[in-house]
């Protein structure tokens, strides 16, 4: 099910030209240069470190096919002459015998992947991959979004701090000729409190400015290292937003591999019951007694796990195999249901930004007039400065909506996996 404006045919036309307007670039390459400096974040280096370590660890799990081999040597010094490599009766010349006997050599083992236990096993390290993968996309969306947020919303705070510096000369424009009134006369002495009190109140706010700035001052500075930044001056991006398939979503995905790799390692463990076979073979050289002699073997093993515990490790890995398999289920709902959430807070946003500069532009024209009202005595200050707030609301819901609308498609870039580079690219275009 999806709602939005967009299916609205005479909203079409003003969201379309909402997101055209506020996907034009405030100053090239600034957002892009912040973005690309989080992708050097610890945590997504982190990331990438243990995509490398599933990556070896399939190698790991592939290499299996190739058997082991080990190299050995030693010395030894027995109580008693011993016999120097091995002798058999009949051969012919004498044993070899010493107290002191050293041996080196190689061994190799082969397994022979009869009932596939090595195949599963190299199935569930490459769904870890895969998962490792995704994992590794999801973490540095994450810190794009956190710079991105903290950007939209020190863009939003630079804006309503000019709109409230704005009101605030006006507000001290009318204090400074209300007292001048005041001394000839003209004007009571509430009025000159009252604006002297409307002042305060303005600085006030412009605190409380000043400490929402420095928050998202500190959320960029975690996630791309830039110390005190300050946005340039201009609109507000807005990549357009684009509709995913919930199966095609990063969760989505990520439950699947999870699911296919317990699946995997539930075969891998069913498999192991079955009987193992594996071929081996060993050189040495034994030296002793003055000479050397060599020994060589070749054979093969078949095993059987009689063990009940091993059994029980089976059964356990089938139950996690069939929650997987119920998680990947949970995950697309909920996929879904955030989705739509997303969806409808970009479109509600948009269509409020809309909304809101026609209003502003109203508003605008009413401070005006009732400018004029009061100063020629028609009109009362508490009203005059009652119009002025809703024109400074105004800008300020305006600028909040213009952030809502950027973040809650960065957040909808995290549920779909963009990749980053393209993440960047939409977010900052050239």
């Amino acid at each position: 099910m999806q709602s939005g404006i967009c299916h609205v045919p005479h909203m079409k036309f003003l969201v379309n030209a909402l997101v055209l307007l506020l996907s034009l670039p405030l100053h090239a390459g600034e957002l892009g240069d912040l973005l690309a400096a989080t992708l050097d974040h610890p945590q997504n280096l982190a990331a990438g470190a243990q995509k490398d370590a599933a990556q070896a660890q399939q190698d790991a799990a592939t290499g299996r096919y190739f058997g082991n081999a080990a190299l050995m040597t030693g010395w030894h010094r027995y109580e008693g002459n011993r016999i120097v490599g091995a002798w058999v009766p009949g051969s012919p010349g004498l044993p070899l015998v010493s107290e002191r006997i050293a041996q080196t050599g190689v061994n190799y083992n082969l397994p022979v992947d009869l009932f596939g236990v090595i195949a599963a096993s190299r199935e569930r390290a490459r769904q870890d991959l895969a998962l490792s993968e995704f994992a590794a996309r999801q973490q540095t969306l994450l810190k794009l979004h956190q710079a991105t947020s903290a950007y939209v919303t020190l863009r939003a705070l630079q804006q309503q701090r000019a709109a409230l510096a704005q009101y605030r000369r006006r507000v001290e424009a009318t204090h400074t000729r209300i007292l001048k009134e005041v001394e000839l006369g003209k004007a009571a002495g509430v009025d000159g409190r009252y604006a002297e009190s409307e002042s305060a109140r303005l600085k006030a706010d412009e605190s409380v400015l000043q400490g929402n700035i420095a928050q998202a001052q500190a959320d960029l500075r975690e996630a791309c290292g830039r110390e005190n930044f300050l946005p340039a001056s201009g609109v507000m991006p807005l990549p357009a937003w684009e509709a995913v398939a919930p199966s095609e979503t990063l969760p989505a995905q990520m439950a699947k591999a999870r699911e296919a790799g317990g699946r995997a390692q539930a075969d891998e463990g069913r498999r192991a019951l079955w009987p193992s076979v594996s071929l081996d073979a060993n050189y040495f050289r034994n030296r002793g007694g003055g000479d050397d002699r060599d020994t060589w073997t070749f054979g093969g093993v078949v095993s059987l796990p009689l063990g009940a515990s091993q059994y029980q490790q089976a059964r356990a890995l089938k139950f996690n195999a069939q929650a997987a398999a119920e998680q990947s289920r949970a995950a697309l709902r909920d996929v879904e249901r955030q989705l739509v959430a997303l969806r409808a807070g970009y479109d509600a946003a948009v269509a409020d930004s809309q909304a809101t500069e026609k209003e502003i532009a109203y508003r605008e024209e009413v401070a005006s007039v009732q400018r004029e009202m009061q100063r020629l005595g028609s009109q009362t200050l508490e009203n005059l400065f009652r119009h002025e707030r809703d024109l400074l609301d105004a800008h300020f819901r305006l600028a909040q909506a213009q952030a809502r609308a950027v973040v809650a498609w960065s957040a909808a870039q995290i549920v779909s996996g963009l990749p980053a580079e393209t993440y960047i690219a939409r977010m900052d275009p050239k």
